[in-house]
């Protein structure tokens, strides 16, 4: 690659130029100022052709893993290898997509001849989906210090960023210690016979005492409570709606800020994870103006991730989404009466038309719950008061918009779906507590 001139290069260049103001005084110092450029000339060509390494001069071995977690930092390993006889001082950075961040920025390191150096960097990725990794920038410095030249070393590397899965593991321990309040999950009072029993354990305040075993609280001199299963194997089917209107963004839980299908393929995937728990069959149809992942229903612990890698790089679209096309591919490939989950967004009357009219066809055959999230400006802005004229016309509107999609979520439930009207942050929380509540009563 073409080298690039330092700033000492730009200082050597200007000394004859300044010292060649002396000419105005004295023409005698002409031979000498032109010997002094020709030498300056001489030094900068020679340090070019002779002071910088090839590509080929430099090697590097980097390793990474395959899958990394959003939010979460992962190591870059790199090894670099300089097989000839001269060192070299090089200033070394990986190259990442923008929607990563790096530790630091860049790292000096000076490379000996015939040795190796053992470069470490920890990344962060944004965003979900796959990327590509083009192994390592370095920029080399020459040997009188004038030019500088860019290489990138190492072969390109896919690694995939999965959604941070680390909530999955704070609800199966909340769960066996009967916590999930904790994570704003709320539990519902069964209704009717489930009674295969699943497990003892201890007693909590919010256990009715018809519930106590009182054998085991007898020998283990403690109370002891019976847990039993509720209904298995009934299927759930995923709708992820990632059209246009889930390309919007809003704080979540944690405080970071994510697209509302962010948002909707967490609480989706922590439902899925309860549901297989429950030896329950999952599925999913994610969608924008057609079809883009279909993953069939099952049970058992592979299919979690199944769903995981069918959404890690599902991105939304600004592209109207067509409902119709997944409920009738769901029409098509499941037939056995399930609980169609549909994750949406909907702020317009044709979108609210379009998904009514479908969840409506499916009320019979299956039981439809709408997820519509809200938008975090439209509510904030119901939530303060306007400190002037136009800052009332946007309350105006924001009511406007509200009061409607309390229409459209009164509609629906008319017409026999399940509607919640859930926060982004509070979305995984609702979705899970909707389930259990789904289940607890027998309603599929």
């Amino acid at each position: 690659m073409v080298p690039f001139p330092t700033r000492r290069l730009f200082i050597l260049i200007a000394l004859p130029a300044l010292l060649s103001l002396g000419l105005i005084v004295d023409d005698d110092w002409l031979p000498a100022l032109l010997l002094l450029d020709l030498g300056v000339l001489l030094a900068a060509g020679a340090d070019a052709l002779l002071g910088l390494p090839r590509a080929r001069r430099l090697t590097v071995d980097w390793s990474s893993a395959r899958t990394w977690s959003l939010g979460r930092g992962e190591s870059l390993h790199f090894a670099l290898a300089n097989p000839g006889r001269r060192g070299w001082r090089i200033t070394a950075t990986p190259d990442v997509p923008s929607e990563f961040t790096l530790s630091e920025r860049e790292r000096e390191v000076v490379l000996p001849g015939r040795s190796r150096a053992e470069i470490e960097f920890v990344v962060t990725a944004r965003e979900r989906g796959t990327w590509r990794l083009d192994g390592l920038h370095v920029s080399v410095t020459s040997r009188l210090g004038l030019w500088t030249r860019q290489l990138r070393i190492g072969e390109p590397r896919t690694i995939h960023v999965y959604p941070n899965l680390k909530q999955l593991g704070e609800y199966a321990l909340l769960a066996r210690t009967n916590r999930l309040s904790l994570i704003g999950v709320r539990s519902a009072r069964r209704v009717g016979g489930d009674t295969e029993f699943e497990r003892l354990r201890d007693w909590h305040s919010d256990d009715g005492i018809g519930r106590v075993d009182w054998k085991a609280t007898a020998r283990r001199d403690q109370l002891i409570v019976r847990d039993y299963q509720a209904n298995q194997s009934q299927t759930i089917m995923l709708l992820v709606d990632a059209g246009r209107m889930m390309a919007g963004r809003s704080p979540g839980a944690d405080g970071r800020e994510a697209s509302l299908l962010d948002h909707a393929i967490d609480a989706a995937l922590m439902l899925a994870f309860v549901a297989l728990r429950q030896n329950d069959r999952v599925g999913l149809i994610a969608y924008a103006d057609g079809v883009r992942r279909w993953v069939p229903a099952r049970g058992g612990t592979r299919q979690l991730n199944r769903l995981i890698h069918a959404l890690h790089d599902l991105q939304p679209e600004l592209v109207e989404s067509r409902h119709e096309e997944a409920f009738v591919h769901l029409e098509r490939k499941e037939r056995k009466r399930s609980l169609v989950v549909a994750f949406t967004h909907v702020l317009d009357d044709v979108n609210a038309g379009h998904l009514e009219r479908h969840l409506a066809n499916l009320v019979g055959r299956h039981l439809p719950l709408a997820v519509l999230l809200q938008d975090a400006d439209l509510h904030a802005q119901l939530r303060s008061a306007p400190s002037d004229v136009d800052g009332m016309w946007k309350s105006a509107a924001a009511a406007t918009i509200a009061n409607w999609r309390g229409e459209v979520i009164g509609s629906l439930r008319k017409k026999g779906a399940l509607v919640l009207d859930v926060a982004p942050e509070r979305l995984t929380a609702e979705v899970v507590s909707g389930y259990l509540k789904v289940k607890a009563k027998h309603l599929l």
